[in-house]
């Protein structure tokens, strides 16, 4: 389309034909918008979220699923946690993702927690606060795909530490989402 409307533009242009130069404007503009993501994508191209599926703000000692497993619907993804390679591939392309510590006791912090996952619409599968921690199932916003998430609060003196692990069901990538769904509780609990 750009092509033509170009060539009647300067054609209309060489034949002083003030309408049909116009209409060849409009239409060559149009082009060009039509082109314009194209060419934006090429000049800064996006990047590319990491192949993994599985984020967590404990590396070392990831949260672990103890009433969601395997045999949850739509599951193609494991939730045993891969290890030392997803680990560093992790903190290569998320090394902000970290534990939050809160000036709260560990049972204000867990009851926070909690609140904040329903208020994100999140389903509470499994709540358990004697062991500060729940479980629950996260829908992704644009294409609906079902992840999970442990949220384990640690009492550490009058304080806590609250770590999260996000799991997508499917995909070997989850295009950063579980990365996403993390800084956004955090940045949720730290307000």
């Amino acid at each position: 389309m750009l092509g033509f409307s170009s060539l009647g533009l300067i054609s209309q242009i060489v034949t002083r034909n003030r309408i049909g130069t116009l209409k060849s404007l409009i239409a060559t503009l149009i082009g060009l918008g039509l082109i314009a993501p194209m060419i934006h994508g090429i000049i800064q191209p996006a990047k590319r979220a990491p192949a993994i599926h599985d984020i967590t703000t404990n590396t070392t000692n990831p949260p672990a699923f103890l009433v969601l497993d395997d045999t949850r619907p739509g599951a193609k993804n494991s939730l045993v946690y891969a290890g030392e390679e997803v680990a560093a591939i992790q903190k290569n392309a998320y090394p902000y993702i970290k534990p939050i510590q809160s000036s709260l006791s560990a049972q204000d912090a867990y009851t926070k927690a909690l609140d904040i996952a329903k208020d994100k619409g999140w389903e509470i599968v499994a709540e358990d606060p004697e062991a500060l921690r729940f479980e629950a199932t996260a829908q992704t916003a644009f294409f609906g795909f079902m992840d999970d998430v442990v949220v384990e609060i640690t009492p550490i003196s009058n304080e806590s530490r609250i770590d999260i692990r996000s799991v997508s069901r499917i995909g070997r990538s989850d295009k950063g989402g579980n990365a996403a769904r993390i800084m956004e509780f955090t940045n949720s609990f730290n307000q």
